[in-house]
C-alpha cells in the first residue's frame, strides 16, 4: 500500500494542475492598488491630504441654510456667557445634511482649513466661526466630483440626539431584515438601538464599536415576524459606557408596519436586500429595486445569503407571509465564493418545490454577473473563482428552463460578459439604475402575467 502512495499523490498533483480538483483564486497583486482606498467605508475622517481640490458649493455656514431655505435649529444655551470665555462660545457642533447623490461614493465637507470626508448624507463638525465658508461635494470612489451643488437638508446647532435616516415612509412594504441607520453622533463611541413593538419595547442593540468612525448603520440578523406597529431610535453612548445623547426622535422614517398577508414577495441575498454605491445601505430606497416597481413587494432579501441559506430559512420567513407569487434572485453569493453551480441549482430546485407544496408560484430572476476588474480595484469583496462565469451561466441556464423566468442577464452584462461599470461601482451590487432595471422588468413581468391570467 505505501508503495503506491507516491503514485497517488502524483496523479493528484496532476488533476489539480489542470483545476480538476480545485477552483484556483487568480488573484492580482493587491500591493498595486492605492493604499488610501482599501477601506472604503470609513465614515468620517479629517482628510489632512487635500490631494484632490474640487470646485463646489461653498456658503458661509449661517448663510448655507437661509440660501436653500432650511431654518437653522438653534438649541437653548445651557450655561450663561458670563460663566464661559468668548472662545468658548464661538466654538460649536453643527450638524448638516444634506440629499443622497446617486453613485457618490462620498462627500467632502470642508470648513475652516478642515477637510472631512462622511460616507453618509451628514456629519456633525466643529466651527468655531459661524461666517466660515462651507463647501461640500459629492465624490465618487476615486474623488472624483460626482456632483459640486449638493442640495442640503438641514443645519442644527448643538444637537442632542442622532439623527436617524431610515426612509421606511417611502416604502410601499417594511423589509423582513431591518437595517438601521443614522448620522453619527460627535464623540460618540458606540451606540443603543431600541425597537418598539405596539408601544413597547421589542428590541435593544448595542452596536460594536467600528475603529474608524464606520458606525453609521446596523443590520438587524434577525427577521420581523410579528404583525404590529414598529418604530426604532438610537442614542449615543461614550467609550465608558456612559449615555452621551439624548434619544433620536420618532419620526415618519423610523416608523413601519408589519402586516400580513404580502400578496407578492422578493427572496434573495443583497441584491434583494438593497444598497449601493459602496456605503449606501439598505434602509436608502432609490437602491432597493422593490422601489422602482409599481406592485407592492415585500422584501425578503438578506445580504450575504446563498442559495441554501434561503431555503434554510422558507418555512420560517417566506410561508410566514403567505405569498401568492415569490421572486427568486440568487446564487451571486454561491459563485462568487467556493458554491459549485450544481449544489446552487439543487438548492434552487428545493425551494421551487417548497414554493409548489405550499401554492406559492416561483418566479426566478437570473443572477447578475461580476466585474473583477472593479473588484480588484475596489478591493471591499475576495476577487472570484477563475470558473465564476461557467457557474453562473449553468444557474441562468437552469432558470430559464423553469416555468417562470425573468432573464436581465443581458441588461448587465457588458462584452466580456461582466457586471457593467456604469451600473456597479463595486462590481457586485447593482447601483440606483441597475435597481431600476431589475424593478421595472418584474412590473413588466406582473403586468403581462395579471393581464393573462384575468
Amino acid at each position: 500500500m505505501l508503495k503506491i502512495l507516491p503514485v497517488i499523490l502524483a496523479i493528484f498533483l496532476f488533476l489539480t494542475n489542470f483545476q480538476i480538483f480545485n477552483r484556483n483564486y487568480d488573484i492580482p497583486d493587491f500591493s498595486a492598488a492605492p493604499v488610501e482606498n482599501k477601506n472604503p467605508r470609513n465614515h468620517l475622517t479629517q482628510d489632512s491630504s487635500n490631494r484632490n481640490e474640487v470646485t463646489a458649493q461653498i456658503l458661509p455656514v449661517s448663510e448655507a441654510a437661509a440660501s436653500k431655505n432650511i431654518t437653522v435649529n438653534h438649541t437653548e444655551e445651557k450655561i450663561s456667557a458670563e460663566e464661559v470665555k468668548p472662545a468658548e462660545l464661538q466654538e460649536k457642533i453643527f450638524r448638516i445634511t444634506w440629499k443622497i447623490v446617486p453613485r457618490a461614493v462620498k462627500y467632502k465637507i470642508s470648513c475652516e482649513g478642515r477637510n472631512y470626508v462622511s460616507y453618509t448624507n451628514g456629519v456633525e463638525i466643529v466651527v468655531k466661526d459661524v461666517n466660515s465658508e462651507l463647501l461640500i461635494s459629492a465624490l465618487d470612489f476615486d474623488n472624483r466630483v460626482v456632483e459640486n451643488d449638493v442640495v442640503l437638508m438641514s443645519i442644527e446647532e448643538s444637537p442632542p440626539a442622532p439623527l436617524t435616516t431610515t426612509e421606511f415612509d417611502k416604502m410601499k412594504l417594511s423589509p423582513l431584515y431591518i437595517v438601521y441607520s443614522w448620522i453619527p453622533t460627535m464623540n460618540a463611541h458606540h451606540y443603543e438601538i431600541q425597537l418598539f413593538k405596539d408601544g413597547e419595547i421589542f428590541r435593544d442593540y448595542v452596536t460594536d464599536f467600528h475603529p474608524k468612525d464606520d458606525n453609521f448603520d446596523y443590520y438587524d440578523e434577525e427577521p420581523l415576524l410579528e404583525e404590529g406597529e414598529y418604530f426604532w431610535r438610537i442614542r449615543g453612548i461614550s467609550a465608558s459606557g456612559a449615555v452621551l445623547t439624548e434619544w433620536s426622535e420618532q419620526t415618519p422614517g423610523n416608523t413601519f408596519k408589519v402586516e400580513k398577508p404580502a400578496k407578492f414577495c422578493a427572496l434573495g441575498d443583497s441584491i434583494t436586500h438593497g444598497g449601493g454605491s459602496i456605503s449606501v445601505p439598505p434602509s436608502t430606497v432609490i437602491y432597493n429595486w422593490q422601489n422602482y416597481c409599481d406592485f407592492p413587494i415585500k422584501n425578503l432579501g438578506k445580504s450575504g445569503d446563498t442559495t441554501l441559506k434561503m431555503l434554510e430559512r422558507f418555512e420560517r420567513d417566506i410561508v410566514s407571509f403567505n405569498p401568492e407569487i415569490l421572486f427568486i434572485m440568487a446564487g451571486v453569493n454561491d459563485y462568487r465564493g467556493d458554491v459549485l453551480a450544481w449544489d446552487s441549482v439543487e438548492n434552487l430546485a428545493a425551494i421551487r418545490d417548497k414554493c409548489e407544496s405550499y401554492g406559492i408560484t416561483p418566479v426566478f430572476i437570473t443572477p447578475t454577473p461580476l466585474n473583477p476588474d472593479l473588484i480588484y480595484k475596489i478591493r471591499f469583496i475576495h476577487y472570484p473563482p477563475y470558473d465564476w462565469q461557467d457557474q453562473r451561466q449553468y444557474i441562468c441556464d437552469w432558470m430559464r428552463r423553469q416555468k417562470y423566468c425573468i432573464d436581465i442577464a443581458n441588461a448587465f452584462s457588458d462584452s466580456n460578459g461582466y457586471l457593467r461599470a456604469d451600473l456597479a461601482l463595486d462590481g457586485l451590487h447593482p447601483d440606483a439604475e441597475g435597481k431600476e432595471i431589475i424593478g421595472r422588468a418584474v412590473e413588466n413581468w406582473l403586468n403581462n402575467y395579471l393581464g393573462t391570467k384575468d
